[in-house]
C-alpha cells in the first residue's frame, strides 16, 4: 500500500543536455555582446531584443533543469536574467 503513495524518484538530468544548454547560453551571450559593441549593426534594437528573448528562454530551461524554482515574482527582463544567472552560477553552471 505504501508503494502506491510514494513519489517516483526524479531522474538526474542528462549531463549532455546540460552541456548543450551551457554551450547555447555561451553562444547567445557572445552574440549579445557582439551586437552591443558593434559600431554598425543593421536593426540593432530588433536583433538585440530577439537574442535576449532567446537567451531568457534558455535561462528558464536551464533553471528547470537545475531544479531552481521559478521566480514568479520577477518580471522578465534584466533583473530576472541576473537572478537566474546568479542561481545557476551558485549551482556550478558556467558558460
Amino acid at each position: 500500500m505504501a508503494r502506491r503513495f510514494r513519489h517516483p524518484p526524479v531522474p538526474a538530468p542528462d549531463p549532455f543536455d546540460t552541456l548543450r544548454l551551457q554551450t547555447r547560453l555561451g553562444h547567445l551571450a557572445g552574440e549579445i555582446q557582439r551586437i552591443e559593441t558593434a559600431p554598425r549593426v543593421y536593426a540593432r534594437a530588433h536583433r538585440l531584443m530577439a537574442v535576449e528573448a532567446a537567451y531568457d528562454d534558455l535561462l528558464d530551461e536551464a533553471c528547470r533543469l537545475a531544479g531552481i524554482p521559478a521566480g514568479a515574482d520577477l518580471e522578465r527582463g534584466e533583473q530576472k536574467r541576473r537572478h537566474e544567472e546568479q542561481e545557476l552560477a551558485a549551482r556550478g553552471w558556467s558558460w
